[in-house]
């Protein structure tokens, strides 16, 4: 099918104007459909193109969509291709920032009050500045000594991601299968799939020796190769087609993943991920994912 453009966020009638008047000054002819209705307090309208567009036309719509997006704060999603919700396949996800909004190791760190000299490395990883499994080793080995016992509160003072229940029961209930693959840990991960009835998780796993954490891991790290090849096996596990998979993350990290699957969202993400990843969005939650596959405000509240 042709390409789209969906705007997520504030847009009032002047931009929607301006912004069919942009597309139009571009030679692309298009057919406009609203998303959402009078009871949201956002605004979704998807521009589908009536033509298809060059490799070289794409690269520099993306990079103009993107600009758009930075300056107003209005999604400005370009997808080559439309997805459905009825195509049931796989779903998979990056869980620190992603389903939670939390990074686990700083959150683990605060708890050995190194919280501020673990969480700057942590970011710079996501950014994509320094080598996460070398980062990952690192950070890690600073929280040895401390006690497991401090993993249930962790958890239960973390927030989860806006639209992680709309979403995942939207997609079950369609027959989709939705796995974590993560860089984060084991203990976490299986917490969130257990809340949302999610259907694997792929993690790493904290070493414990008489109840404390021992700096160290188990088996190999999660890192965004390994996520990849995770998801390539997810894919043959369940035997979908890969027009059907989605992954979801903020990281650099999740860049190999985001753009292996079909759809491949990046969610508040960091600027290089911005740039790298297919689809960008920031306006909404993950139930954003829903507006990219083509679901009305209507029948998402109506799914049952």
């Amino acid at each position: 099918m042709s390409p789209s453009i969906t705007l997520i966020g504030r847009i009032n009638d002047a931009y929607q104007n301006a912004f069919s008047t942009w597309l139009s000054d571009h030679s692309i002819e298009f057919e406009v459909i609203t998303l959402s209705d009078e009871q949201d307090d956002f605004e979704v309208v998807r521009y589908d193109f009536t033509q298809d567009i060059s490799e070289e036309t794409e690269l520099k719509l993306k990079k103009a969509l993107l600009e758009k997006a930075n300056v107003t704060g209005i999604d400005h999603v370009l997808q080559t291709h439309q997805h459905s919700i009825e195509d049931a396949g796989l779903a998979v996800f990056d869980m620190d920032s992603t389903l939670i909004k939390a990074e686990v190791m700083d959150e683990l760190a605060v708890e050995m009050g190194i919280g501020e000299q673990i969480s700057a490395v942590t970011a710079s990883a996501m950014r994509g500045e320094i080598d996460f499994t070398e980062s990952f080793t690192q950070r890690l080995a600073l929280l040895n000594g401390l006690s497991s016992d401090v993993m249930d509160s962790v958890y239960k003072r973390i927030v989860h991601m806006d639209g992680i229940g709309t979403l995942m029961s939207t997609l079950h209930a369609f027959g989709w299968k939705t796995a974590i693959l993560s860089g984060g840990f084991t203990y976490f991960a299986d917490r969130v799939k257990s809340d949302y009835g999610m259907k694997e998780v792929h993690a790493n796993v904290l070493e414990i020796v008489d109840g404390n954490l021992t700096g160290k891991h188990i088996g190999p790290i999660v890192d965004g190769k390994r996520k990849e090849e995770l998801l390539e096996a997810l894919v043959e596990q369940y035997d979908v087609d890969w027009s059907n998979t989605i992954a979801c993350g903020d990281g650099a990290n999740d860049l190999l993943m985001l753009n292996r699957a079909s759809l491949g969202v990046a969610l508040h993400a960091k600027p290089i991920v911005r740039e790298q990843a297919p689809c960008p969005t920031s306006y909404l939650g993950l139930d954003g994912i829903l507006y990219l596959m083509g679901m009305t405000s209507e029948r998402i509240r109506n799914v049952k």
